[in-house]
């Protein structure tokens, strides 16, 4: 079950729907091709991430996530014009994504996620910020927080790592929860799901304003790309004792 308010069943062209289709199938083996050059994410498929390492992991992303927000607020901001069909139909799917994560207690999950890998209250009243972590936080703003001629490239970027988010909880459930016998995390497994409605609520405005661009298309998948090789990188840039 969702709060989320949005009517997901507005029929798209023929037009839009196919290239929906087309992007989704690309940024989805583009997603597996980066998760496969990654480092964090290789050892992680071989049986080399110990425990420890993904309590840190995740301590870091719990730090990122609090306040991933920030990052829907910019594109929020960035949006011109709430009465233009395609920024209103995304101004909606952002201010959407955001109360129904934060309604339906997907941070509350998040630490019930944190305790399943054996983390207590204390551990994350103790973890403090990596300066990856910072990094990482900053690199949103850093590309998209100047101009006001890139809301929809900031918003096929955010979409990106909506999709990635769904394909890498995947690979984690089988690659360490399923290796070592564990019980899927309730966080996990929902974003597992979720996530690929969040992409498609994001990039659809952005495709119906697009439509018939080749151009503008191409810095789309560009910018998507950018988004997903990000999110993925983040792991395996942070420093583990």
């Amino acid at each position: 079950m969702t709060s989320s308010r949005l009517n997901r069943d507005i029929e798209l062209t023929p037009a839009v729907k196919a290239q929906e289709s087309a992007i989704s199938s690309q940024i989805i083996t583009y997603c597996h091709e980066v998760l496969d050059r990654s480092r964090f994410f290789c050892l992680l498929k071989a049986g080399a991430i110990t425990p420890p390492i993904i309590q840190y992991a995740f301590l870091q992303y719990h730090h990122w996530r609090d306040r991933l927000h920030r990052w829907f607020g910019l594109c929020i901001v960035k949006a011109d014009s709430c009465t233009n069909p395609d920024q209103k139909s995304a101004i909606m799917s952002l201010a959407d994504h955001i109360f129904s994560d934060l309604q339906d207690g997907h941070s509350e999950m998040y630490v019930e996620f944190l305790h399943d890998l054996g983390l207590s209250d204390a551990d994350m009243m103790a973890s403090q910020r990596s300066a990856a972590t910072a990094s990482y936080e900053r690199s949103f703003f850093d590309e998209f927080g100047h101009g006001s001629d890139n809301f929809y490239e900031a918003l096929a970027a955010l979409s990106g790592r909506e999709l990635c988010v769904s394909i890498r909880n995947a690979r984690i459930l089988q690659s360490y929860f399923d290796a070592h016998g564990l019980k899927h995390p309730t966080w996990l497994s929902l974003h597992a799901k979720l996530e690929v409605n969040h992409f498609q609520d994001s990039i659809r405005p952005v495709l119906i304003h697009y439509d018939g661009d080749a151009t503008k298309q191409q810095h789309i998948i560009t910018a998507v790309e950018g988004g997903i090789n990000r999110h993925i990188a983040f792991p395996s840039l942070l420093k583990y004792n």
